[in-house]
């Protein structure tokens, strides 16, 4: 009696289990379909940060005045440098 009993709940808890893994794929696949692609974002008209940069450094540097950027990066590349012979 107690195993034919235990043998229909047994069942009654695989046919849950399957019917619960169907429906999970089955709401996946529809979750999937609905998905909405977002519209893309639209960038600021407002310059860059490196554009905002270099207009704030000076004419003779890279301003507005020229565009000598290099000159720039080797003034710093010598702080740099001097910065490292003096923590050696």
């Amino acid at each position: 009696m107690m195993d034919h009993f235990l043998n229909n709940l047994l069942q009654v808890v695989v046919i849950l289990d399957v019917l619960g893994l169907l429906a999970y794929f089955v709401l996946g696949a529809l979750k999937r379909q609905r998905k909405v692609v977002p519209a893309p974002i639209q960038l600021p008209a407002e310059p860059g940060f490196w554009a905002r940069l270099r207009d704030r450094l000076p004419a003779r540097i890279g301003g507005q005045g020229g565009e000598n950027l290099d000159a720039a990066l080797d003034n710093l590349k010598r702080v740099l440098y001097s910065y490292q012979q003096g923590l050696a």
